[in-house]
């Protein structure tokens, strides 16, 4: 295998564009070898010195640039091409050293502090005991050695491959050109540079991790590695990688994408056959074909809810954003993104199956009807409740069948939370809490659709026509008491609870947010009363002031987007700059955190939160305000309870993102948070890339 493929075969995607750039040198230099005047002797090479200051730090590559022909690239130009992605690579490994190693120090204090029985209070859960508390943050302790361990190897890894790379590059260049110099003048010269060879360094590092990982009480007295010491404590592996990218992930990615596409198709299919004419039409009512619906949204929601729970924990892995530890979660839970992603996609199969079977059976009577004299019309049948039914049952078994992966207590876990949640100000509020109450928020439509379904499993089979005609007048056969009373209760109750939650928070902090908070979800709460009544002028005020809130507030306090984050122009280094003259060291702050998405996306989600934000206010409504149509009632209320979702969605990843640089709602008494590389500004140095081009260390 050629070496270009190799090096596209073992490089880690996350750090992609970080590697030498093989393929672009190589080409360059085969344009030099097939110039027949090529000058090679132009600007020697020979005089410069590496890191001392006189390398060109323009922030593009050569081969980005058009050169004139009277301008013409030399060898020269090219060896100190080689040199400038030599010395950026050397910088990026020096940076992740310095992370780690900073890691290493912090890891070392916290197992001194827990030896010595100091300070837990003031780290502890409120919800669990000292000692419950102790023995949860050495895990926390060993999680985040695994977490660094798997950063070593990583860096270690980078630094062999383009090692190798530089090699086989001033090897090449040396056969093209007929030339010695490139093996024997300058590999030696950047190599112990930029100390790509020196392993050491990362011997080091593995020897401290042993140290750390055996400091534990859980491994004390035991000759071991990190992973055998995370195995013994119940951990797991970390999922360090080898020298390729791991085949299992590969194929599971492969395999996800296979059953999107196939599922799309089979919606798309399930669309045709509902645009066909059906048979009989004198008999096709479509109110009692969409009587069910409520039932099938209910599920779909839920399965909306375990594709969204993965991606964002799928997202946060691939940006090294820490969530597992920002939501405390039980550092020896193996729960990951592939098991949401598994599970969703077995329940999505069946509810395509049954859903597809259903709409082929009424619209052109499959099954022989039963009871029909006894229902809407000659097509009504008691056997069509069977759809919905089987559905719920295969979906709420497919939910809480055991699991060697998700263990029951984890899913208790969850249940325990929601507890907390919806009895807000009798217990503390930690972050988990704070975002199950959030996304509760969001499911408020789902959650009107429950009293729907149970309305429609209960009632008459097959459909009698004072049921229908309910379904046409409000969208299910529930009574005018559960409208009234039931569905608006549903609606509100999730902001009560956050409501509740905020009070709690003020009174735990006394911090004046939490009344803005507050304000916020009684706002909601006033659209949930105003849309009950007849008063549409109200109604449009009091929705686009609980929007306006409501998107102000995602975008600055809970996601913390201001000037600095959506302009692109670098404040604190002005700043910086302009007092000092002089250029940041090592360690010291220039502003906000370093985010871990580029600009642009979060742009987009702020444009994509406004517009969802504002169709968000119809789920708090009775969908009978919007439109008569049952149909694009249906419609409507499917799509909108299905956006708010995946809008959570999206707010749920940068908030737990922001969460992480900042500890902006102070859950958090420490500020650390264990990552594979640390993302801290490095020292300035010579650089052959501009910032644009400069991705973070992110693993």
């Amino acid at each position: 295998m050629k070496f270009g493929k190799q090096l596209e075969e073992y490089e880690l995607p996350e750090w992609k564009g970080q590697y030498l750039p093989y393929k672009q040198l190589k080409r360059k230099l085969e344009e030099l070898s097939t110039r027949t005047d090529t000058p090679r002797s132009q600007g020697s090479h020979s005089g410069w010195a590496v890191g001392s200051g006189s390398l060109v730090t323009s922030g593009s590559r050569v081969w980005d640039k058009d050169v004139p022909e009277e301008e013409a690239y030399t060898d020269a130009d090219w060896l100190r091409t080689v040199e400038q992605e030599t010395i950026r690579i050397g910088d990026f490994v020096d940076r992740g050293i310095h992370g780690l190693e900073q890691q290493l120090k912090d890891l070392a204090k916290m197992i001194e502090g827990l030896k010595s029985g100091g300070n837990i209070e003031d780290r502890i859960d409120e919800n669990a005991s000292l000692e419950e508390e102790a023995s949860f943050l050495e895990l926390r302790v060993l999680q985040a050695v695994g977490r660094v361990a798997e950063g070593v190897q990583r860096l270690r890894l980078f630094a062999e491959l383009n090692h190798a790379a530089l090699y086989k590059i001033l090897k090449k260049h040396d056969k093209q050109l007929v030339s010695k110099e490139g093996l024997s003048e300058v590999f030696p010269r950047l190599v112990k540079a930029t100390r790509l060879n020196e392993t050491a360094r990362f011997d080091a590092l593995d020897s401290d991790l042993k140290k750390l990982s055996l400091a534990s009480s859980k491994t004390e007295n035991i000759d071991a590695s990190p992973e055998v010491a995370r195995l013994i404590a119940g951990l797991g592996r970390t999922g360090i990688v080898g020298s390729t990218v791991q085949p299992a992930s590969h194929r599971s990615e492969l395999v996800l994408s296979f059953f999107l596409g196939s599922s799309l198709a089979l919606f798309l299919a399930i669309g045709v056959l509902l645009w066909l004419p059906e048979k009989s039409p004198k008999t096709f009512s479509e109110a009692y074909f969409l009587t069910p619906i409520p039932v099938f949204r209910v599920v779909f929601s839920f399965l909306l809810i375990l594709w969204c729970m993965g991606t964002v924990a799928k997202i946060c892995e691939s940006s090294d954003v820490n969530h597992m530890f920002i939501l405390n979660v039980d550092p020896r839970c193996r729960v990951t993104p592939e098991f949401f992603f598994a599970r969703a996609a077995t329940l999505t199969t069946l509810w395509i199956l049954i859903f597809g079977m259903y709409v082929v059976d009424y619209k052109w009577k499959i099954l022989p009807t039963v009871w029909a004299q006894e229902g809407f019309n000659k097509r009504a049948s008691f056997h069509f409740v069977f759809y919905p039914v089987v559905l719920l049952l295969l979906t709420v078994i497919g939910s809480l069948a055991p699991s060697t992966i998700c263990r029951n207590r984890y899913k208790l876990a969850i249940v325990r939370s929601v507890r907390r949640t919806a009895m807000a100000p009798f217990f503390p509020v930690d972050f988990a809490d704070n975002m199950v109450g959030d996304v509760m928020t969001s499911i408020a439509k789902p959650l009107e659709d429950v009293p729907a379904a149970v309305c429609y499993l209960l009632s008459h089979h097959p459909q009698e026509e004072e049921l229908v005609q309910s379904f046409i007048r409000n969208g299910d056969s529930c009574s005018a008491t559960t409208h009234g009373l039931i569905v608006p209760l549903l609606a509100g109750l999730p902001f009560f609870f956050r409501a509740g939650q905020c009070t709690r928070r003020y009174i735990d902090t006394k911090e004046c947010k939490h009344l803005w908070n507050l304000g916020k979800y009684l706002c909601s709460l006033l659209v949930v009363v105003v849309s009950r009544c007849d008063n549409t002028t109200l109604l449009v005020t009091v929705s686009t002031i609980a929007t306006l809130y409501a998107f102000l507030w995602d975008v600055g306090l809970d996601w913390g987007l201001g000037i600095r984050e959506l302009v692109p122009f670098n404040f604190a280094q002005a700043r910086v700059v302009t007092e000092n003259s002089e250029a940041p060291k090592l360690g010291q702050s220039t502003g906000p955190p370093q985010r871990h998405f580029p600009r642009k996306v979060y742009w987009l989600c702020s444009l994509v939160d406004l517009v969802l934000r504002s169709t968000w206010v119809f789920t708090l409504m009775p969908s009978s305000l919007v439109t008569r149509h049952i149909v694009i009632r249906v419609i409507l209320v499917s799509v909108m309870s299905s956006v708010e979702i995946m809008r959570r969605s999206m707010w749920a990843v940068l908030r737990i993102e922001y969460e992480q640089l900042t500890n902006a709602s102070g859950f958090r008494a420490l500020l650390w948070v264990p990552s594979k590389l640390n993302t801290a500004p490095p020292e300035r140095r010579p650089s052959t890339l501009s910032d644009s081009h400069r991705q973070p260390l992110l693993s």
